[in-house]
């Protein structure tokens, strides 16, 4: 069992943020979509992000009441328009902010953490889930019962490569759970 903050008795939680539950941002916000797959009819909604234009989306979480109020972790659940190729690389980046009661609606969130991916199949063919983020450290001060606010981008500034918009699904939130829940 792997030792975190000093404890080793501990659970892991993941939360899923599809993108119906997801926002663009007033500013440079990603467009929304759903995309059906013509053999089988799948159907997902999706946010496409730009490849020259920083764009993003946001969304909210209430953790669970046992989350130890530190870092967290994400997977991306992506794909690619038509035209990607093969071994392409896309960056996405994510941050977050917690606001308690009474707190300004309006606070800066966390530092942004990146993850890039490589392109498996070309034109979107296949789902494409990263690697974990490295830990992000949730801004402010986490405390029980907060509104978890979360801003993602596709980092078109570093190192990512891919000239077609790239289509977020969703965002699989983890977090470890060392905390006693008591009855409301």
């Amino acid at each position: 069992m792997e030792i975190i903050n000093g404890k080793a008795d501990y659970e892991l939680e993941t939360i899923w943020v599809g993108a119906a539950a997801m926002m663009p941002t007033a500013t440079n916000g990603a467009t929304s979509g759903t995309t059906e797959k013509a053999t089988n009819d799948i159907n997902l909604d999706y946010y496409a992000f730009d490849t020259t234009t920083e764009e993003y989306i946001e969304f909210d979480l209430a953790m669970p009441e046992a989350w130890n109020r530190s870092t967290i972790k994400a997977h991306f659940y992506w794909s690619s328009a038509t035209g990607s190729s093969v071994n392409d690389d896309v960056e996405w980046e994510i941050r977050a902010g917690a606001l308690s009661d009474s707190d300004t609606i309006d606070a800066a969130l966390g530092t942004a953490q990146v993850i890039t991916d490589k392109v498996t199949a070309a034109n979107g063919a296949d789902l494409q889930i990263t690697s974990a983020t490295p830990a992000i450290t949730v801004g402010g001060t986490p405390a029980l019962n907060d509104q978890i606010h979360f801003k993602v981008s596709r980092n078109v500034g570093g190192t990512d490569n891919m000239t077609e918009d790239a289509w977020l699904f969703g965002v699989l939130i983890q977090c470890v759970k060392d905390k006693s829940v008591a009855t409301w």
